[in-house]
């Protein structure tokens, strides 16, 4: 599928250069940035949408066999991201934060318009990563090979011990582009 496959008529989904995803990545600052070019290359390059989405944080910790990064709530409306895991990473590969936030959006959000077989949605995050972003781009590569990336955020131990506060902390305008009716 091209990206003008999905196109609706409005243009929005034309790129003549090749690089008007790469360029609204990069000029993305924060969550609700960086979700807003999500939307746009799933509704682009897949022709799915969906709306209303909260983002939350939650302490969900990180064990010495791996870590939940983030969740979306089938039935709901909310993607959860693992608070620990991104401060971890923030910490110990700050360079990697971004690209980290971006694919936990890209793949959470896959989930959220249907997406639901975790091999389908890891494929085809890593399809679209690739194709919009590039094939060397820290998306791709963490969307291809999440676990050797992201293996030293591990950390040792004798098992999970739950956090103590699970509260989430909700990212306000996250989805602003599904509100336009709010001021």
């Amino acid at each position: 599928m091209t990206s003008t496959d999905a196109d609706n008529g409005d243009g929005m989904c034309e790129d003549p250069e090749g690089t008007r995803y790469l360029d609204d990545y990069n000029a993305a600052e924060s969550l609700p940035d960086m979700f807003e070019v999500v939307k746009d290359i799933v509704e682009c390059e897949l022709g799915r949408h969906r709306a209303g989405l909260m983002l939350g944080f939650v302490d969900l910790g990180i064990s010495h066999g791996g870590f939940v990064g983030a969740y979306f709530v089938v039935g709901g409306n909310a993607i959860v991201v693992n608070r620990t895991a991104l401060a971890a990473i923030r910490s110990r590969q700050p360079e990697l934060a971004k690209p980290y936030q971006f694919y936990l959006l890209l793949h959470e959000f896959l989930h959220a318009v249907g997406i639901l077989d975790e091999a389908e949605c890891r494929a085809t995050a890593a399809w679209l990563s690739a194709k919009t972003l590039g094939e060397n781009h820290d998306v791709t590569r963490i969307s291809r090979d999440f676990g050797a990336i992201f293996r030293n955020i591990i950390q040792p131990g004798y098992g999970y011990i739950p956090p103590e506060d699970t509260t989430m902390e909700i990212i306000s305008g996250f989805d602003r582009s599904s509100v336009n009716y709010i001021y």
